[in-house]
């Protein structure tokens, strides 16, 4: 009887109709919007990276401070079914609230470090980015299987588009006034300055998911043998087991060289850190741009296509800046091409790889064990990556050989490893059962055939 009850509270809770689903979505993206300004103006975009070495901490510090907040994921494995038997809804609101009070206060570190030295500042700050981590960690271990209810399956990839679009607009307004405020100002003021604003954006994000449906408080078992024996079984799965060996790649590959690239710009190619803020608007504008696109094939053709694709002009990105000469007319308009291609690449990987999980890798009824796996391995590669791409940078230190034209030092380094886990990342993936209708080779065959006939009409 308590079986039959728990599968019938799951079933009332987990499927909602779809017109309600529908009707949450505009307060879905209008969070998206507000988040992705919080996100970039704090802890997530480079105004944080130049605002921790205008205090003057180390790359190997700034990148162990930097894991911290991807290897915190790793609570989702015993947090997961408390979240499910607590109201996924309630848990994500909460924790996602009180995250925005760890931000806040980083405005306080500089006069900690005026009032404790440079020691009680980085204890400080440790403190703040771990306590933000922990929550962001909570957070997000109720977000994924909460998103999966609330997002129709047939319109994931529309929807996931759009947030982009609109997440874009909204983060490159912001970054453009972040860069003015940079670049006119002295000092770590005009770094607190920027992080003030994003927490106002933080806090109207939350509130925008209050309408959203969802997300009940579901009677399973306590965490215990029975959420062991799920994660075991998932790990079974030999489709997820490739998914997930594939997402760790990539996203190992793509930190190892994006976590420095605003120091690799400002350091290397002496670009003004005013310019270092703005240039992430050509990020955003290749992924808006794109967005649409990938979202329309996604829900089309499905999600693979899109993301082998994606993975493979990702591929391209490092070889890119491995390349681009250190002194070279017109340096900004090629890193502006690097960053719009990434934001092209980054889209179409986001898009295609998160409607493949939700879509297809992930069973419905057994979505806490499988997100909680999926987010703890996420936290752990992406916490990885800032280590291992700040330890080689310290290891490798200022200095800088040339081979041929080639600069080699260990942004040279970061780029070339980085290629190669991409490369193995697009490998894995092309092994994860496709969840539509046509393979990657089908859809490329069929719009090669248009393409030679219109040019042969």
């Amino acid at each position: 009887m308590r079986e039959t009850s728990i599968a019938a509270a799951h079933r009332e809770t987990a499927e909602l109709p779809e017109e309600l689903q529908l009707r949450s979505l505009p307060w879905q993206l209008a969070h998206q919007a507000l988040n992705s300004v919080f996100a970039s103006l704090t802890v997530f975009g480079s105004i944080f990276l130049l605002f921790l070495r205008e205090l003057g901490l180390p790359r190997a510090q700034i990148g162990m401070l930097l894991s911290l907040m991807p290897f915190c994921g790793v609570v989702s494995l015993g947090f997961a079914p408390v979240a499910t038997r607590l109201g996924r809804r309630r848990v994500f609101l909460a924790c996602w609230t009180a995250r925005k009070l760890a931000v806040v206060g980083l405005l306080l570190l500089p006069w900690v470090m005026r009032r404790f030295g440079h020691a009680g500042g980085v204890v400080y700050l440790v403190a703040a980015v771990a306590a933000f981590a922990v929550l962001r960690a909570l957070a997000e271990t109720a977000w994924y299987p909460w998103q999966q209810e609330t997002v129709p399956a047939r319109v994931r990839g529309r929807y996931s588009a759009n947030g982009t679009v609109l997440s874009t607009i909204a983060t490159c307004l912001a970054l453009a006034a972040a860069g003015q405020v940079v670049s006119r100002g002295t000092g770590s003021g005009r770094f607190l300055v920027v992080l003030a604003a994003g927490c106002v954006f933080g806090v109207l994000g939350v509130l925008a998911m209050v309408p959203v449906p969802g997300g009940r408080p579901r009677p399973e078992r306590p965490p215990g043998a029975g959420h062991a024996a799920n994660m075991h079984r998932a790990l079974q799965d030999r489709n997820f087991v490739r998914y997930l060996a594939g997402l760790g790649c990539v996203t190992l590959g793509m930190l190892l060289y994006l976590t420095f690239l605003p120091l690799f710009l400002r350091e290397r190619l002496g670009v003004a850190p005013g310019t270092v803020v703005t240039m992430e608007a050509a990020v955003m504008i290749g992924g808006a741009l794109s967005a649409l696109l990938w979202g329309r094939v996604a829900d089309r053709v499905g999600s693979r296509p899109v993301l082998m694709s994606a993975t493979a002009l990702a591929l391209a990105i490092p070889l890119g800046w491995l390349l681009l000469p250190r002194q070279v007319p017109h340096l900004l308009l090629c890193c502006a091409v690097l960053y719009f291609a990434h934001g092209v690449a980054l889209n179409g990987n986001t898009i295609g790889a998160l409607r493949l999980l939700l879509n297809d890798v992930i069973p419905p009824d057994e979505n806490t064990a499988y997100t909680a796996l999926y987010y703890a391995w996420l936290g752990l590669v992406g916490g990885a990556a800032p280590l291992l791409a700040g330890g080689l940078l310290q290891v490798c230190g200022h200095g800088e050989r040339h081979l041929g034209p080639l600069a080699v030092d260990g942004h040279a380094l970061l780029f070339a490893l980085a290629a190669v886990l991409i490369g193995a990342g697009w490998i894995c993936f092309g092994r994860v059962r496709p969840d539509g209708r046509y393979r990657t080779r089908d859809v490329i065959q069929r719009v090669s055939e248009r393409l030679l006939l219109r040019l042969s009409g």
